[in-house]
């Protein structure tokens, strides 16, 4: 007689739900709930600078680092701050360097040295392209190029000289996928985010097994290119497995052998799990719910937080130097476009970007009634 199949349920550790967060923190860490990230990240800064007594070869550069990453913090504030009471198009310059400086306070944390070296946005608007960045070259003489670094420490390498157009902007922004779709400035015939559950799952009772499933609604077959599970990377890494709730459910092929017991065995697992949950494209939003996932079903080059940052730049960009743009492109066909942009992508940029820094899962309370 075969022995049963084992059951899969939803992992636990130390009796909380572990869920998939994009941050580095660490499994079933809890939300932390606040209105104002600002205040929050910059709390978490001064705890990290002040927890450095002694500066020595070793920790003297970071200490130092994490003071102008503080400063940097506080700038973003004041500069997005202040572009919440101001129009287009000065509020999109205003924003930019919100977002830009935001950037640079993330670079410091994670190793990066600002100020000792010539620093370069490493986009351009060049003076022939309307509706196109062009990636700059790698900064020479120790210089450092924002954008590059940033895409790196996400996991992506930028070509020299490569355009990233406007329609690749706001097509790749969970936030506001579905109004560029419905006003047909995407150019495909399906929606490309598929709003999906990701359940961290182990074997029942034993709990010596991690993996995760994916699941979405039955009725999204019709909306969504549902086929490229049947192929690629998607194919590669999940297989299509039991229906969950009645929703079509694949789990991955990757199950990892877990201590339960082990606080090491968890992390280490959780950690490479979420890795691959990355490579297959799945994009973040916050709401007042918490985080929703949506599966990149035709991917472009970079992840969300790139297109936001490039957008931001774009936009900026089109205020300070290009009047005649600004009526034509900001003014014209992607006027409702970029005044929803400007609503919502920099709220999202902060805590996506204070989760990042802090490494846990910084949150809106469903309070909050801004």
């Amino acid at each position: 007689m075969s022995r049963p199949k084992a059951k899969f349920v939803q992992a636990k550790r130390k009796f909380n739900y572990v869920h998939y967060f994009p941050f580095g923190n660490e499994p079933g860490d809890s939300y932390v709930l606040t209105s104002d990230p600002w205040s929050y990240l910059k709390a978490f800064i001064k705890n990290e600078h002040d927890k450095i007594k002694n500066r020595t070869a070793k920790n003297g550069p970071i200490k130092g680092r994490l003071k102008k990453a503080l400063y940097f913090v506080t700038l973003a504030e004041s500069f997005l701050k202040s572009a919440a009471n101001i129009e287009l198009p000065t509020k999109g310059t205003l924003t930019y360097y919100s977002i830009l400086n935001i950037t640079k306070a993330f670079l410091l944390v994670r190793g990066y040295d600002l100020e000792t070296n010539t620093e370069f946005h490493g986009l351009s608007l060049n003076s022939a392209d309307k509706d196109q960045l062009t990636i700059s070259k790698n900064a020479k003489n120790g210089g450092i190029n924002i954008f590059h670094s940033f895409a790196k420490e996400l996991g992506y390498i930028v070509n020299s000289s490569d355009k990233i157009s406007l329609k690749d902007m706001v097509s790749n922004l969970p936030e506001i996928h579905e109004m560029t779709f419905n006003l047909g400035l995407l150019n495909k015939s399906k929606r490309k985010f598929l709003p999906v559950k990701i359940e961290f799952i182990s074997n029942e009772k034993k709990w010596t097994k991690l993996s995760y499933r994916i699941c979405f609604e039955k009725k999204h077959k019709n909306n969504y290119r549902i086929e490229k599970f049947e192929s690629g990377i998607l194919s590669n890494k999940l297989t299509k497995s039991e229906e969950v709730n009645e929703q079509e459910t694949y789990i991955s092929k990757q199950n990892r052998n877990l201590t339960h017991e082990s606080d090491q065995s968890w992390c280490s697992n959780y950690q490479e799990l979420c890795k691959e949950i990355k490579e297959i494209n799945i994009r973040t939003m916050l709401t007042r719910m918490g985080f929703k996932y949506y599966l990149d079903l035709q991917p472009d080059k970079y992840d969300s937080l790139i297109y936001s940052y490039a957008l931001m730049f774009y936009i900026g960009s089109v205020a300070r130097y290009r009047p005649s743009l600004n009526e034509e492109i900001l003014e014209g066909d992607y006027k409702a476009v970029i005044s929803e942009t400007m609503n919502s992508t920099p709220k999202q940029f902060l805590y996506l970007m204070t989760g990042l820094i802090t490494k846990k899962v910084c949150a809106v309370p469903m309070a909050s009634l801004n």
